[in-house]
């Protein structure tokens, strides 16, 4: 065949996580192998398309307003054989695990090979999945929704135990596997092949909503939001090394609170915490080993 093989897709609401997340895209698919797409969620839709060298970037329509749509219209328009969910918080730092995945895809009763999956369910979700664009363009001929997240058995006159949700791509995981095919779902986040950060984007969004201080105060109690708020501070500091000629990071968090909030709540918290600050700084030198080729 002629052309790319694989689609790498992104939603996102900022651009600096972006950049960084199509730094290490670029490195990790050969350029003439892949085609990379964001899809801009911001709210003011002004990502700088310079920033992302040779990524198509995607604006809202009336007919994809927001990541779910985006999701299920990247499908339907996808023209390579594969296409990768990838989201920006999750970072890809090898060069051979696309080779790998795309052997394990020579199967054809595997329709997706999930890098990173869901804990709770069996899900690849869209943290870094690949998947057979045809197999699932016909998925979604059976199920309109695709990637978008449900409620069964909602009523609320009922406990809220009996109530079934379902997360982004969850349906649709379940739906191709009722189709004859395989899904393997992988969780490689230690494995060395991929990043992790979480929290990014919604602790950002909070503390937009809320203000830094009262995010600080919700990070003491909240170990998802402190996870997100000592994630920002450690991506700032990458990207604005990587960076350097700018823009800066625009989240400016303090670094004071996220060390010092990691000694709050007693001696299990605080040891999880530091644990947690130690896999990020390992995950931060490994991606900016990767994006600048000393690695």
């Amino acid at each position: 065949m002629t052309g790319p093989a694989i689609t790498v897709f992104t939603s996102t609401v900022y651009g600096d996580v972006a950049r960084l997340w199509h730094a290490c895209i670029a490195r990790a698919f050969p350029q003439s192998d892949a085609a990379i797409e964001i899809f801009d969620d911001s709210p003011g839709q002004d990502l700088d398309s310079s920033l992302y060298p040779g990524a198509r970037l995607l604006r809202r329509t009336p007919s994809c307003r927001d990541f779910h749509e985006a999701y299920n219209e990247a499908v339907q328009r996808a023209a390579t054989p594969f296409l990768a969910f990838v989201d920006t918080d999750l970072f890809w730092t090898s060069a051979g695990l696309w080779l790998r995945v795309r052997a394990a895809l020579a199967a054809p009763e595997v329709a997706a090979v999930s890098c990173v999956s869901r804990s709770v369910t069996e899900s690849h979700g869209t943290f870094a999945v690949v998947v057979k664009s045809d197999v699932y363009r016909s998925a979604l001929v059976e199920l309109p929704g695709g990637f978008f997240p449900a409620i069964e058995n909602l009523d609320p006159g009922q406990p809220r135990e009996t109530w079934r949700f379902h997360d982004t791509g969850d349906l649709l995981t379940r739906a191709v596997v009722a189709r004859g095919f395989e899904v393997r779902l992988l969780n490689l986040e230690r494995s060395g092949d991929l990043v992790r950060f979480d929290g990014i984007t919604l602790t950002r969004r909070a503390a937009e909503w809320m203000g830094a201080r009262a995010l600080a105060r919700m990070a003491r109690d909240s170990d998802y939001f402190w996870h997100g708020y000592a994630g920002n501070v450690i991506l700032r500091g990458l990207h604005d090394r990587l960076f350097s000629e700018g823009p800066r990071y625009a989240f400016r968090p303090s670094t004071a609170p996220a060390f010092r909030l990691a000694l709050a709540g007693g001696m299990r918290r605080t040891r999880d915490r530091l644990a947690y600050l130690t896999r990020l700084r390992r995950g931060s030198g490994a991606v900016e080993r990767f994006v600048t080729g000393r690695g």
